[in-house]
């Protein structure tokens, strides 16, 4: 039994001798990446003395690679071959870590194609070049012939309206892929189909939204307004093709769209649409039998536009216009005896012009015709009583000459919208057609014996009048009935003037309240309805 005891302790012994130490540390985060004819290797940092890698293909050894670095750049390799690389860290004992290895299949490069054109649009019968430029042989083909051909060169010629493209195509070789591009065709014809469901819906009380149904081909519309005046249709503005509806300020009249392609410097168009009928805000505004306030008009709702200073002898401001660019206000001196028109652009109330004009009278009222390009200026005001009316060119400014109005005026207004003529004088309106002869009259309230300027927008006449301090009032009348709509009360200077800008109202005020004479806009469009 104690010799038993005696083997069993040795045989104990043995098994606990230690043995050589196993190296467990291993590189991690090994990446190959092909980067043209070389793999660029990279893997995680480490602490060691450095990197060892053995790199081959087909299972035989090519190359040995040592660095200090965590990534080297394996270079010239063979293409369409996978390779497999080998990962050591030489550990700060001398000793290798556990191997790391990963496999990479290269590939030949890409054959990159340089062309000096992306897409092509035109019309039928129009003809292009493509020219390309890549490593092998260039050929071109068409994805349908129908619509584009293209010949070995390159040379494209447009056949039918559709859709198609060309495709660019460079042969292999041993380094580099086959490679294709396409030129996107798009062949426009050369007459645009009739746009059609336009149907108009009012936003609000004082815009409107007209919709249709969208045209192949189309790169823009149109959106036309016939003018009352001539029963043509002028160019109101230009949708992008990719949209089919527009907002616009509710203008009374008759609307059509028409859609047109431009392919540089030509053009194709359809008929135009069949019109719809916007109506303006007249057609939702309640008439009332007494007074009624809408709204009071002060520096919280208003801004103004500019100051206005007359110049020399002629530095009262009395009357304002309103033509596609411009605000135009005819300044008098205080006798009446000499005056002069100033124009302010829109955009940014610069002064760009003032035109000396004599025989002016007062010009307590004035308006601009565009269809006619003339202002009419009338000079009646207080003691001055007179019939006759200024007239101008709107272009040069320069006197046309006078003739009489039908009745003796101190307020006149052109209405776009109808072709109609306002005039006002105490306790009327009169509605008169393109040549000043008077349809109807409209009996209006009176504030104050004194009337200002009068102006117009959508059927509607705005009635201005200064009752002394600094309370004035916008009232409007309706011109198909004569309804009294309410009115506006503006807490600060005299009104003398103002006419109505895309749905804005801009008024032209003396002395008010210490800002001198300036032009006013009313922050938003007239809440109207």
């Amino acid at each position: 039994m104690a010799l038993l005891i005696c083997c069993l302790t040795a045989f104990a012994v043995l098994v606990f001798v230690e043995g050589p130490k196993i190296i467990t540390k291993q590189v991690t985060g090994l990446t190959l990446e092909q980067d043209g004819l070389d793999i660029n290797a990279s893997w995680d940092e480490m602490d060691c003395q450095g990197y060892q890698l053995i790199v081959s293909h087909d299972r035989v050894d090519s190359e040995v690679l040592e660095t200090k670095e965590n990534h080297i750049k394996i270079k010239d390799v063979q293409l369409e071959t996978v390779y497999d690389v080998r990962i050591y860290a030489i550990l700060n004992s001398g000793e290798k870590s556990r191997v790391t290895d990963d496999k990479i299949h290269t590939e030949k490069l890409q054959n990159k194609i340089k062309m000096d054109i992306g897409e092509l649009d035109g019309f039928k019968g129009d003809s292009f070049s493509i020219n390309a430029r890549g490593t092998g042989d260039i050929s071109f083909s068409s994805e349908d012939g129908n619509i584009a051909e293209v010949d070995a060169d390159g040379n494209v010629k447009l056949l039918k309206k559709g859709n198609t493209s060309i495709v660019v195509s460079a042969e292999g070789d041993k380094l580099h892929q086959e490679a294709e591009k396409h030129v996107q065709v798009t062949v426009y014809p050369k007459k645009l189909k009739q746009v059609k469901g336009l149907k108009v819906e009012n936003t609000s009380s004082s815009m409107a939204k007209l919709s249709w149904n969208p045209v192949d081909f189309a790169t823009e519309y149109c959106l036309m307004k016939k003018i009352p005046a001539t029963g043509e249709m002028e160019l109101v503005t230009t949708v992008d093709g990719s949209e089919s509806s527009v907002e616009i300020s509710r203008g009374t009249g008759d609307y059509a769209v028409m859609a047109k392609a431009v392919v540089g410097d030509s053009t194709a168009e359809g008929k135009l649409s069949d019109t719809a009928r916007v109506e303006g805000v007249t057609e939702e505004m309640t008439s009332y039998s007494s007074w009624k306030n809408l709204r009071t008009l002060n520096r919280s709702n208003l801004e103004k536009f500019r100051a206005v200073r007359g110049d020399g002898n002629c530095r009262v401001p009395q009357s304002i216009s309103i033509t596609k660019d411009c605000y135009v206000i005819s300044y008098v001196n205080s006798s009446g005896t000499a005056g002069k028109l100033c124009s302010y652009r829109k955009s940014d109330g610069e002064c760009i012009d003032i035109t000396p004009c004599s025989g002016m009278g007062h010009a307590n009222g004035s308006t601009y015709d565009p269809y006619k390009d003339r202002f009419y200026v009338v000079k009646t005001h207080k003691s001055i009583r007179t019939a006759s009316c200024s007239v101008y060119n709107g272009t040069s400014k320069e006197s046309e000459g006078t003739f009489n109005l039908p009745k003796v005026t101190s307020g006149i207004a052109y209405d776009e919208s109808n072709n109609k003529y306002y005039l006002s004088k105490g306790n009327e309106i009169y509605v008169c057609d393109s040549d000043f002869k008077v349809e109807k009259f409209i009996h209006k309230r009176i504030r104050y014996n004194h009337a200002q300027d009068i102006g117009a927008y959508n059927g509607i006449v705005f009635v201005c009048t200064w009752v002394r301090g600094n309370t004035s009032y916008i009232d409007m009348y309706r011109a198909s009935d004569g309804a009294y709509l309410g009115g506006y009360d503006v807490s600060f200077g005299e009104v003398e003037s103002c006419v109505i800008d895309d749905g804005y109202l801009i008024i032209l005020m003396n002395n008010a309240s210490g800002d001198g004479d300036c032009i006013y806009k009313t922050k938003e469009r007239l809440p109207i309805g």
